[in-house]
């Protein structure tokens, strides 16, 4: 069905009623949803022409939240994606959710890719029947081949039950028609049933799942007297604050003090370095997933120094001094886990 700017139209699976704004590529239209609710790209297939009489939106309000983010069981695992607006009502990112609409105590790892590139993970421990809060997706990753894997086992006496894993295509029509009620979120939101259920074995516990990280939680499960637990990479964190982050530093002196000469010679090396640690940690708290450090070219020694303290560093996957447009050989791109 065609449908023109200004027209009115009703969703068909909620009900909701909007104004098209825009039309878009691949049989999807913009639509301003009734009630202050923002933009939002919906295909024609789940729209239709609303009655001419004057609908006035919703004001049913929100049910009562519950403490410990419970939620209603019997939907199995679900990944809802939670719309975030702009000051101007349009989509710049959505909160990704897991919700554990089961009976069964559960551990998970949860990747977001765009192509082959690891954008986060997450990795922890649900009760029965919550939804946890986990990272934000950028709106602009629907367009880079978007995809989340899910690995999920049940916790049971004495170790944990058979792995559960799913790699759920994130495509931009599916995903605008997957909007419908949360009762989770109290809201609408984009939901994907991962696993309508989690099967629990007869006998002994299924093998180990591939990947250290999965498999170091289950041991934690596992383990009588756990030893003290490390210190961790930060979970996350305000998406103001992370989206803020300046992602290079310039080792340079000039870039790092007001006055580079009243730094003596043989404290420059060891000022910049301080720099550089302190903006590696910065860069950890927030779970900004790469860097560039900017130290020059050549093989000095500032280079070999700033390579030292990465190798040591927990949660850098990897770090390569290769050509960059825009910095040359003069950079270091470190990737973190």
């Amino acid at each position: 069905m065609k449908f023109t700017i200004g027209q009115k139209v009703r969703m068909k699976r909620t009900e909701n009623y909007g104004e098209v704004t825009k039309l878009l590529p691949g049989d999807l239209v913009q639509v301003k949803l009734d009630g202050g609710l923002g933009h939002i790209p919906i295909p024609t297939e789940a729209l239709e022409p609303a009655e001419t009489r004057v609908v006035p939106p919703r004001h049913s309000p929100p049910p009562q939240q519950r403490s410990n983010a419970e939620v209603s069981g019997g939907n199995g695992v679900q990944i809802a994606f939670d719309t975030v607006l702009s000051n101007e009502a349009m989509p710049v990112a959505y909160e990704v959710y897991l919700l554990n609409s089961t009976p069964h105590k559960i551990i998970y790892e949860c990747k977001v890719l765009t192509h082959a590139d690891r954008r986060w993970i997450k990795v922890g421990q649900m009760e029965p029947n919550t939804k946890k809060r986990l990272d934000p997706v950028e709106y602009g990753w629907l367009n880079e081949k978007l995809s989340v894997e899910l690995d999920v086992r049940t916790i049971i006496p004495g170790g944990t039950g058979p792995r559960h894993f799913q790699k759920v295509s994130i495509k931009g029509k599916q995903f605008f028609n997957k909007l419908t009620e949360v009762p989770e979120l109290y809201r609408e939101a984009h939901l994907y049933v991962v696993f309508p259920e989690l099967k629990k074995p007869t006998t002994a516990p299924a093998a180990e799942p591939k990947g250290p990280t999965l498999k170091a939680l289950t041991r934690e499960v596992m383990a009588k007297n756990p030893p003290p637990k490390p210190a961790e990479k930060p979970g996350r964190t305000n998406l103001r604050a992370k989206m803020d982050f300046e992602n290079t530093i310039d080792l340079h002196l000039e870039a790092l003090v007001r006055d580079p000469g009243e730094v003596p010679r043989d404290q420059v090396l060891s000022t910049q370095i301080r720099h550089f640690e302190n903006y590696l940690s910065m860069a950890l708290k927030l779970g900004v997933d790469n860097i560039f450090v900017i130290h020059g070219v050549g093989d000095g020694i500032l280079k070999r120094e700033v390579h030292k303290v990465l190798s040591k560093t927990r949660y850098v996957r990897k770090f390569k001094n290769e050509y960059n447009k825009k910095y040359g050989y003069g950079a270091t791109e470190v990737i973190f886990d």
